[in-house]
């Protein structure tokens, strides 16, 4: 079979599974379970760079390991967010241009991230210290805080979503600088969130 199916991977491919079955729950209206499934996405993201580390790969494995984690992304925190979208009540077509704007801009800040890195690589071997835009997995983290709060507050979550999505796009897209900071505690702060939504809601 072509790919790779080591534990270099195992984690992508989590990521990009956990957001198909997110997307499922939320089409059956199973938005928690759903929302939880995002922040399932965003672990295994976070965390699939240190896995392969410990591996001395083949520049062709290091190749398929950034083109496989950009697809990935962009369907558990691109696609996965505009259809959460869809199943929680945003159904009607004035929403579509936003659901499009937020994918292209998902989209385009995979693409951006991924030549800049490789021009970083070319002159620095040290790590980045500072993004520029905000990540697409940033979404695992502030979705499941939105709905967190909108159930805390007794906020129907569709009334605040679009503005949500519309923010990130732009986020996403935008030349801000944001310090890169410890993966393993905003996915921390992601779980704890969708945790405590799936026992509210």
């Amino acid at each position: 079979m072509i790919g790779i199916y080591d534990y270099t991977v195992i984690l992508t491919y989590g990521n990009a599974v956990f957001s198909i079955v997110g997307m499922y729950l939320a089409l059956t209206q199973h938005i928690a379970g759903a929302i939880i499934c995002l922040v399932f996405s965003g672990i295994c993201d976070m965390f699939d760079g240190f896995v392969a580390s410990f591996k001395d790969r083949t520049k062709s494995e290091m190749n398929y390991g950034i083109q496989i984690d950009s697809l990935a992304d962009l369907i558990s925190f691109g696609v996965f967010p505009a259809v959460l979208g869809y199943a929680a009540g945003l159904t009607q077509g004035i929403y579509l241009p936003l659901f499009v704007f937020y994918i292209l801009a998902a989209l385009i800040r995979l693409a951006h991230y991924n030549v800049s890195e490789m021009e970083r690589k070319e002159c620095s071997s040290g790590c980045r210290e500072y993004y520029e835009g905000l990540p697409v997995t940033s979404s695992a983290a502030l979705i499941p805080l939105l709905f967190l709060i909108a159930g805390r507050l007794h906020i129907e979550f569709v009334l605040i979503y679009p503005i949500a999505l519309l923010v990130i796009g732009f986020l996403f897209i935008s030349k801000v600088k944001i310090k890169k900071i410890d993966p393993r505690k905003l996915i921390f702060g992601a779980f704890l969130g969708g945790l405590l939504a799936f026992i509210i809601r």
